[in-house]
């Protein structure tokens, strides 16, 4: 079926219309995308989004000033490069926490020094806060359970976390 044709379908019947172009272009444009992606499933995946992209807003396909055709590839040939460049930056990020990994490991007297110094600041906390902070970071309750183990709300909660994490900073920052 010629594109004239098919986007004139979409006006009339957009669902028939999509089974057109479909079935017209979908191998050409997943062939087109495997040769930048490199990968069929991502390419398959890349393709359907497209589709439904263009099922979406399937009433503005009438402003395409080129051939249908290129119109198709070049959106999917952006959608690879998007993809590429989202592989990329979760690359690099994967990369620079390995380096920070490998370069900022704690040894083991680092870390129980630490430890100690948090549970004496811990300790010096005012009563009610370190209940609260204790219920919430050894014992892993939520903010919810605390509220209602203690019969105080969920915001006085929220506020004593607050309170001894802000306390918890500034000592162990200097110290």
């Amino acid at each position: 079926m010629e594109d004239s044709l098919i986007l004139s379908l979409f006006e009339k019947d957009p669902k028939k219309g999509l089974e057109e172009l479909f079935d017209k272009y979908y191998d050409y444009l997943s062939e087109q995308v495997y040769f930048i992606l490199k990968d069929v499933e991502e390419s398959e995946d890349t393709i359907q989004e497209l589709f439904i992209e263009l099922w979406n807003k399937h009433e503005h396909l009438n402003n395409i000033n080129s051939s249908l055709k290129s119109y198709l590839k070049r959106a999917a040939a952006n959608r690879a490069l998007n993809k590429i460049k989202k592989r990329k930056y979760f690359d690099d990020i994967d990369s620079e926490l390995e380096i920070e990994r490998s370069v900022s490991q704690p040894n083991v007297s680092e870390l129980s020094e630490l430890k100690e110094i948090i549970s004496n600041v811990v300790d010096e906390l005012p009563p009610r806060c370190k209940e609260v902070f204790v219920l919430s970071r050894e014992k892993e309750l939520s903010y919810k359970e605390i509220s209602a183990k203690l019969n105080i709300s969920i915001k006085t909660v929220e506020n004593q976390i607050g309170k001894a994490l802000k306390i918890l900073r500034k000592k162990v920052m200097y110290e």
